[in-house]
């Protein structure tokens, strides 16, 4: 299952390639999501910079559809229009303190394309205006020998894509571990339990990383 900021996209077992470069400091690739019931698709383009403890990213987020409907008025990815497209740009900061104390703040923004029409504002769904949709998490890594686990909680300031209010939207944690399958290969798992309290919604997936 895909789920994200405390939300399941899908509704289903989602496939997820990715890929990358780096650069000295600059990173810039593409992730993808896409639902085996067909109900959902996403591909996003991404470029990062880490400067020491801190990194900046600016994601392109593509969703044509969801739960199987068209997301916004004009689904081709060639269409950028800030009242039709289905894309959404996001400029996020994070903050990583270090191996000894594995304490991770992370920000983000939506402030173009979109992040309309969320149904919580009469103004700015009357004139199709950005709600600049805005999620904030902290988080801390627990690590014992090759197993990891990820403890995090992640809020909403105001209404938009990740809630109708101001609330806490996903709460959880996320368990690694590599299988041994030969002296060679090892398989990556995980596990995730995830809360979103505005919503009441419990999530528990699993995945595979090859």
């Amino acid at each position: 299952r895909y789920i994200w900021r405390g939300t399941d996209y899908g509704d289903s077992p989602s496939i997820q390639p990715t890929l990358a470069v780096t650069i000295n400091d600059f990173e810039f690739g593409c992730w993808s999501a896409i639902a085996t019931n067909n109900n959902y698709k996403e591909i996003d383009v991404y470029a990062k910079y880490t400067l020491k403890k801190f990194s900046i990213t600016l994601t392109d987020y593509y969703i044509p559809f969801a739960n199987g409907v068209a997301s916004s008025p004009d689904n081709r990815y060639f269409v950028y229009g800030n009242k039709k497209t289905a894309h959404t740009l996001e400029a996020s900061l994070q903050y990583k303190a270090g191996e000894k104390f594995p304490l991770w703040v992370t920000g983000g923004v939506f402030f173009y394309g979109n992040d309309k029409r969320w149904g919580y504002d009469a103004g700015k769904d009357s004139t199709e205006r950005t709600y600049y949709s805005s999620y904030v998490e902290v988080g801390y890594t627990f690590t014992k020998k090759e197993n990891s686990a990820d403890v995090f909680v992640g809020f909403t300031p105001y209404g938009g894509a990740y809630g109708s209010k101001l609330g806490f939207v996903n709460i959880g944690v996320i368990g690694y571990k590599k299988i041994k399958i030969t002296d060679e290969f090892s398989l990556p798992v995980k596990a995730s339990l995830i809360f979103n309290p505005q919503t009441s919604a419990a999530h528990f997936a699993f995945g595979i990383s090859l």
